[in-house]
């Protein structure tokens, strides 16, 4: 997988939220609540993506948003919640195909690639972006970002 280093400053987020223990409920299930509300969220003017942003938790667990930037203070609809990502330095590959897939890709990018690039992870917000380039969650030519915090 090629890969860019790129710097992003701290910028909010505004979705929905799934966390990795909820029973009966999946990645896939939130966003299928999230993105017939998506337009509920006063997204950016500057940013036309979709985040999907990712946090470990203690004993394994991990946090998960779905959600659109948008301007600092936007309202947050019912049932939402707003997170800011911070500033940070990633290492930004590119996932190609279907979403299932994207889990391995993660762990490919943690268990090797970042070694073999002679890149460091750092604790902090793995970041998935979806923009134009990605053409629906089976589409094998779906391209997803996927962003590692580096040092």
């Amino acid at each position: 997988m090629k890969y860019r280093i790129i710097e992003l400053p701290a910028f909010e987020v505004v979705g929905m939220d799934y966390r990795g223990s909820a029973a009966g409920d999946s990645i896939g299930q939130l966003w299928e609540r999230f993105l017939p509300r998506e337009a509920e969220v006063a997204a950016s003017a500057k940013d036309k993506t979709a985040y999907g942003i990712c946090t470990q938790l203690p004993g394994g667990e991990f946090h998960y948003i779905a959600g659109l930037p948008v301007d600092a203070g936007a309202v947050v609809p019912d049932g939402m919640m707003s997170v800011e990502v911070p500033a940070q330095k990633y290492a930004v590959f590119t996932h190609i195909g279907p979403v299932a897939a994207i889990a391995d890709s993660f762990q490919a990018i943690y268990s090797s690639l970042l070694t073999r690039h002679g890149l460091e992870p750092k604790k902090g917000v793995d970041l998935e972006r979806y923009t134009e380039r990605f053409l629906g969650p089976e589409d094998p030519a779906s391209e997803t970002d996927l962003y590692v915090p580096i040092y």
